[in-house]
């Protein structure tokens, strides 16, 4: 039987998956962050082998064999970039058809019919990638703090955490902000936060992404100031759309700008997305937003379907969606 793999490797965690012709997914494999600018070559590497092993072993098949391969990583934003991980690629996978794509662009591939517009992905990091119908594509950030990313779990847990310290100091109006950081880390007092990695201490270094969700939970509460640091957020990832926008569709069509990752996701407050939507909006009325629902790796398979020459009807799509969300359930069963 031949298989297509898709493969979904992020800064937090990878997803592979072998599919067979008819849409059937056969085989899933989980690994660990896989972003090689965060966890060097040699973690990248091992990450993505468990995965396609465990996926491998699940169908009962050769990865020698495959018809083809399309992989999504977190961390494929320049040339050089491509060059690593392509050749990480080929000793795991050695395939004649092997596509690599930035994790961004198999997302928009799963939200849309085409993988035609823009994706948006905040999770780990954040990334704004858009593609037209020419195949031109243009990636704005990407690359954490120092290109202005904004909407991660990290850029979102270290506002919150400023935003906190404002609250308490009267910089800024209150917040509960700071008592939830407090509770969630074992804190007495806000400032001993300084402890997480400052100095020689007990704490370890501080995951601000942890802090992610205490925002979004304070904002669906009805925290005025979390909502204002979401919609911060938002308007700063709505500058990446409008550039985008410019850029690969000048004229005034409507295109679908697809929302994935972790935070985008699973966030429990709609005020980010509701602050892209809504910049945007101002300026490009006919933009239509989709939040992915799928895991991204859907948009991997569909990838390597092509490449292999095998036809993405609706119905094979419908398949791949039907059959991985199982697979996924089962793997999550089977956790400890």
């Amino acid at each position: 039987m031949a298989f297509v793999l898709g493969v979904d490797a992020g800064g937090t965690k990878t997803l592979a998956a072998l599919a067979d012709e008819g849409g059937d997914v056969r085989g899933l494999g989980l690994g660990g962050a896989a972003n090689y600018q965060g966890c060097g070559v040699l973690g990248a590497e091992q990450q993505l082998g468990r995965a396609l092993a465990a996926a491998a072993a699940a169908a009962g098949a050769d990865l020698g064999g495959l018809a083809s391969a399309a992989y999504g990583v977190s961390g494929a934003d320049r040339p050089k970039d491509f060059g690593v991980i392509r050749a990480i690629l080929e000793r795991l996978t050695p395939c004649p058809r092997l596509r690599l794509e930035n994790d961004t662009l198999v997302a928009l591939r799963a939200g849309t019919p085409d993988g035609v517009g823009i994706a948006l992905i905040a999770g780990t990091g954040a990334n704004a990638i858009g593609r037209n119908a020419r195949g031109e594509t243009c990636q704005v950030g990407g690359l954490g703090r120092w290109s202005g990313d904004h909407g991660s779990a990290g850029q979102l847990g270290e506002a919150a955490l400023v935003a906190a310290f404002m609250g308490q100091d009267g910089r800024g109006p209150p917040t509960a902000l700071g008592a939830r950081i407090c509770q969630a880390l074992g804190l007495e007092r806000l400032e001993d936060v300084i402890e997480f990695g400052f100095y020689d201490m007990e704490r370890g270094p501080l995951d601000t992404g942890a802090l992610a969700p205490l925002l979004f939970s304070a904002a669906h509460m009805g925290d005025a100031v979390a909502r204002d640091v979401l919609r911060q957020a938002g308007r700063e990832v709505a500058r990446a759309v409008k550039v985008l926008l410019a850029r690969l569709f000048p004229g005034g069509q409507e295109v679908s700008v697809v929302f994935g990752g972790s935070v985008f996701q699973r966030g429990a407050d709609p005020t980010l997305i509701d602050a892209v939507a809504a910049e945007t909006r101002a300026v490009r009325p006919a933009t239509r937003f989709v939040r992915l629902e799928d895991e991204p790796v859907l948009g991997a398979l569909q990838f390597a379907f092509e490449d292999a020459g095998w036809e993405v009807t609706p119905e094979v799509t419908a398949r791949l969606r039907r059959s991985l969300a199982e697979a996924l359930a089962l793997t999550r069963e089977a956790r400890p």
